[in-house]
C-alpha cells in the first residue's frame, strides 16, 4: 500500500513538473497582436439554448465526472479498491452459522 501511495505522489510531483514547464515556456513565447486600426465589425449574436455539447447541463457534469475520477484513482493508488472483497457476505454467513447454532442448543421451543 505505501509503495502505491508513492508512485503516485511521484507522478503527481512529475505532471507538476511537466505543467509548470509547459506554462513557463507558454509565458516566454508571448504573442503580440497588433491592435486592430478601426472600430470592431459588428455582426449579429444568436442566442442557442444548447450550450455545449448539446445539453447546457454538460458544462457542469463533466467537472463533476473529472473529479470523481480524480477521487477515484486517488483511492485506487492509496489501496482503497472497488469493493469490500466479501466483507459482508462473510459477515452474514458467520451470523447465519450462529442462528444455526443457537437454534441447535436452545431448547427446541419458538
Amino acid at each position: 500500500m505505501a509503495r502505491g501511495f508513492a508512485i503516485g505522489v511521484l507522478a503527481l510531483l512529475v505532471l507538476g513538473g511537466v505543467a509548470a514547464l509547459a506554462y513557463q515556456a507558454g509565458v516566454g513565447a508571448a504573442v503580440t497582436v497588433p491592435a486592430p486600426s478601426g472600430p470592431p465589425a459588428a455582426y449579429p449574436y444568436y442566442w442557442h439554448p444548447f450550450v455545449g455539447f448539446g445539453f447546457p447541463f454538460f458544462g457542469f457534469l463533466f467537472p463533476l465526472i473529472f473529479v470523481f475520477l480524480v477521487f477515484g484513482l486517488v483511492r485506487a493508488v492509496a489501496g482503497g479498491g472497488w469493493g469490500h472483497h466479501g466483507g459482508h457476505r462473510r459477515m452474514l454467513e458467520e451470523w447465519h452459522r450462529e442462528m444455526h447454532e443457537r437454534q441447535g442448543s436452545g431448547s427446541g421451543d419458538r
